[in-house]
Parts: C-alpha cells; structure tokens; sequence
C-alpha cells in the first residue's frame, strides 16, 4: 500500500510551473515521469478487417507477418521517443552526455511480439547506444498487467458484464451516436454502398451477450464489423502505402478519421464501459500509481500495451481525449499516456500531470520529426474522477485475485493526487460500486473471426 498521500493543485497554479521574472528558479521540479504506450504501427491482426466479405476486392497483403510490429512502426517509435528524450533531458530525469544509472530507465512490456519490439524501439530513441533492458514475461505468456481478465486476476461474471454495459450503453444504440459520417466512408471505400443488397451499417444493431462459453462478452452488428476494419485501413496510411493502396484509392485521410470513431466504439463495450474499465485497466493503474509514488521506483518507467489499455485507464480517470487525425477516445498508435510528478520544492509536495503523446498519422506516415509535416502532439488532460486502490479479495474457493484495481488519482484542473484506501470505483453517471466477491470463471472469450476483445 502506498504511504504517500499526494496532495491535490488546483489548475490556476498551472502558471507556476514555470519560473516568474523575480523567481530565481521554478517552484516545482520533474522528478518522477511515466509512460504508458500503445505499441507501433503493426501489420493486421488475423481477421481483424471483419467487414473484408463485403468488400469489392481483397484487402493488400503486407510483407510484416500478421499482428507484428512493421519497421516503419519502429522507425515512428523511435521519432516520438527521441522527441520525449529531449523533454526529459530538459526536465532533468536522463543525464546528458551518458547513459541513464541503473533502473533509472526501466521498460516493460506486454508479452507479446510487437509489444516487445516496440519497448525496444522505444529504448533505442529515449537513449540510444545504451545498454536499457526491455524487460517482459516470456512471449506469449499471459501478463495480467495487461491482460487480467484472461490472466483471471479479477473477478468477472459474463452475465452481469453484459447486463451492465447494456444498461449503458441502451442496448447498444448508444454506440451510433456520431458514426453517420464514418460509416458513409466506410461503405463508399469498401466499394458495397451500390451492392444488393448495400451494406447499410447504420441499420444493423449492436448485440452484446455473454459469450457462448461464459468467460467474456461477445459483440455483434455494425461496430464489431466496421471497428476492425477502420483500424486496418488507418494501418494502410500510417505504415506509408501508396494512396492508390489505402482503401483501394478511395480512402482520404478525412475517411480516415471519421472512420477512426468506429474503432473507438468498440472500447465503449470493452474497454471504457463502467464494468470492464477497472478490470481491463485496474492493475496496471495500480502499478501506475505505485511508480508516481514510491520512494525507490525509477525516475522513467515506461509501459508498453494496447488501445484497450489505454482505453480502460482513462475512463477510469474519467479522461477523455481527442489526438489529432484520430476520432475522439481513440488511442494513437505508438503514442500514449504521460504521468509527470512534480514536486513542490517549498513544501515538497507532489502533484501529478496527465498529458496524451502522440504522433499525427501524416506524421507517422511521413516519419516526420517535430515541426516537420505533421507535429509529436503532448496535450494536458483534465482527471475528472477520484478512485482508490484496490486490495486482495480472497475468492468463495480459497484462492486470491486480486480485485479490478480502481484508480490511481483525483485532480482539480490538470493536476491530481495519488489516493489510497479501498476497492471502489465510480460509473459514468456517479454510481458507487462495491467490491464483487466470488470465484473467478475465466477471461474474455476470444473468437477466431472476432479480434475485437484482445488488445490490438
């Protein structure tokens, strides 16, 4: 448990964060900083363009293997880590000149291949030549950092998932709200709008069930088709196709953008509903927490997952963000969340301050650096909610999961202050939740057409 409590700044003391003309230095110092990114641009995801059937033509095939890390995914990673290495040089938290101390810069990452080379994409820009470990479990080992429901670190129940996310999101509709323009671009790119009968995605309803084996939650109707594919066409543009080659030629990067929401969507049921936040994104919020706090963690910690992660920490938050060249509440890749703890040198306390990181997609396109076509973006984001940290529940069998960590801060303005005490989190419209106890029965189901519950 923490032993710090770090007290709240209002948003008005934003202006002291540099020094005043008569201040012979700044009243607060940098001196915690961390990151949690999705990872780089990727080649697709097997099935993950699940409207492909409707299609004029078959989708471009990529020389990268399915789900991995392209080298121009690398490439992008490296511009936006040396552009924050830059920060964090002025900020003082990596020496100039040498290599970071021991653990001072410490990475870890999801188990998986493109997860894996991301964090050391990362570490090549944030010190390059230096010896930085990339630290992870063994690939394809379940990490429940970011993958606690299939891990079965939390507690989870199929029929109350879906009971709850279709109380919030009434039934599914809730999931069109804004997506006319999108799914006009995707009809017009995949060529289907003038086929009989057309694929009107408007009117195909949004179904969420528990899936068929009880473990997870299963999603049905126009967003499970067109969320998957938005991604794969906005992978096209960022990995540097051809425009002929993006959407077949039909797709601008306007179509892009509008068709980005429909990607988001998809985390309004998995990721951001007031159910699955805190188990998809609790744990790793927890550690979150732990890093902006504790005496002896690293001065940069960086973490490296998924757009549901992401997703999942800032509805637990309360955050929402829109980067540009994406839809609103739809995590950038490569890009992500920065914590940065500062510290008051009057008083010592600590605030913190969230900011979003992100490349434009004509930036990671171009492979731009600052300044150059397409700017690396750092916006400050308000947190909106206060939540705590959770404890060990012991299950009806015996064994012990940890429960889905509730959050991590409360803010006035930009700036929050680490919490601790119980397991508690709040919904969207302010509903107190209690700790759900009982034997844990699985994680997500994942099925072969349907990449919409594991992180991509």
């Amino acid at each position: 448990m923490l032993d710090m409590l770090v007290r709240a700044l209002a948003l008005t003391l934003a202006t002291s964060l540099v020094a005043s003309p008569c201040s012979a230095r700044p009243r607060y110092t940098m001196d915690r900083a961390v990151m949690l990114i999705r990872h780089g641009i990727r080649a697709p995801l097997e099935g993950e363009a699940a409207a492909a059937p409707l299609a004029r033509a078959p989708f471009p095939q990529w020389d990268t293997p399915a789900s991995h890390l392209t080298p121009h995914g690398a490439a992008a990673l490296r511009i936006l880590a040396q552009f924050e290495r830059g920060r964090l040089l002025r900020q003082g938290l990596l020496p100039a000149g040498r290599c970071p101390a021991p653990n001072a810069l410490t990475i870890w990452t999801n188990s998986l291949s493109r997860t894996i080379a991301s964090g050391h994409a990362l570490a090549e820009g944030l010190a390059p030549g230096c010896p930085v470990a990339v630290d992870h479990r063994g690939e394809g080992d379940t990490d429940p950092l970011f993958n606690a429901l299939e891990a079965r670190a939390v507690p989870f129940d199929a029929t109350q998932a879906a009971a709850s996310i279709n109380a919030e999101l009434q039934d599914g509709t809730a999931l069109m709200r804004g997506t006319a323009a999108g799914f006009a671009a995707m009809e017009r790119v995949l060529g289907c709008a003038s086929s009989v009968p057309p694929c009107t995605f408007a009117a195909m309803p949004n179904r969420i069930t528990p899936s068929a084996d009880g473990k997870g939650i299963s999603l049905s109707g126009a967003i499970d088709l067109t969320s998957g594919t938005a991604q794969v066409f906005l992978l096209q543009y960022a990995e540097g196709f051809p425009m002929q080659r993006v959407g077949w030629g039909r797709a601008s990067a306007k179509d892009i953008q509008a068709m980005s929401l429909l990607h988001a969507r998809l985390f309004d049921v998995f990721a951001r509903s007031a159910y699955m936040a805190p188990r998809v994104g609790g744990l790793i919020a927890r550690a979150i927490a732990a890093d902006l706090s504790q005496p002896k963690a690293p001065a940069v910690r960086v973490y490296v997952g998924h757009d549901n992660t992401i997703a999942a920490v800032t509805a637990i938050l309360g955050v929402h963000f829109t980067m540009p060249g994406y839809g609103a509440d739809d995590p950038p890749i490569g890009g992500g969340l920065l914590f940065e703890r500062l510290t008051d040198r009057r008083t010592h306390n600590h605030v913190i301050r969230l900011s979003y990181i992100a490349q434009t997609p004509s930036a990671a396109r171009h492979l731009s650096i600052a300044g150059q076509r397409g700017p690396i973006i750092v916006r400050h984001l308000p947190i909106e909610r206060a939540f705590h940290l959770s404890p060990q529940t012991v299950n009806q069998d015996g064994g012990t999961a940890a429960v889905a960590a509730a959050a991590v801060m409360r803010s006035e303005g930009k700036y929050a202050e680490v919490l601790e005490g119980g397991y508690a989190w709040q919904d969207v419209v302010g509903r107190q939740h209690a700790a759900e106890g009982g034997p844990h029965r699985g994680g997500p189901h994942h099925a072969a057409k349907r990449m919409a519950v594991i992180p991509n």
